[in-house]
């Protein structure tokens, strides 16, 4: 097993099923995706947030964490511990977060720790074992497959989780 693929495939997986798991649509997941809408990604999960369901700010922070969750969902996979903002890999991530971040807070200096609060928030989500089990299902399934449909995915989560 490469892996490389396998961090790939979690990291999509993290973003992937927090995201759904949050209540946002999920379209697919792919470890292969089209360059011709941005850059070069070596991953991409397809996710549409529909908006009139939660107010501004709570959309902001779902938004947040499926974001942070490919970042720390990879880092617990790999058992190598970072901080986001130091791995290039994870730079659009990081960049994203910030944003959010940013819209959430009153001040510069309250990004930094509302990031963090989110990403120990992950980390206590992913540690629960139903959690964990979706995560690796969809990360088996993209290593295995390269895409994955949102109906996978959203599958996988009421298997795992009794969505």
């Amino acid at each position: 097993m490469d892996s490389d693929l396998s961090e790939l495939a979690y990291h999509e997986a993290g973003h992937a099923v927090v995201a759904a798991w949050l209540g946002a649509e999920i379209l697919s997941v792919t470890l292969e995706p089209d360059s011709d809408d941005g850059p070069r990604r070596e991953g991409d999960a397809a996710v549409r947030w529909h908006h009139g369901r939660w107010t501004a700010a709570d959309l902001c922070l779902r938004e947040l964490m499926a974001v942070l969750a490919g970042p720390v969902v990879e880092m617990i996979h790999t058992g190598a511990e970072s901080r986001i903002d130091r791995r290039p890999q994870w730079a659009s991530d990081w960049q994203l977060a910030a944003e959010l971040a940013q819209r959430l807070t009153s001040s510069p200096a309250q990004i930094g720790p509302l990031i963090e609060m989110t990403v120990r928030r992950l980390r206590i989500l992913a540690a629960q074992e139903a959690f964990w089990q979706t995560i690796a299902e969809v990360a088996d399934l993209l290593e295995a497959h390269q895409t994955v449909s949102g109906e996978e995915i959203h599958d996988c989560l009421a298997r795992w989780l009794n969505t």
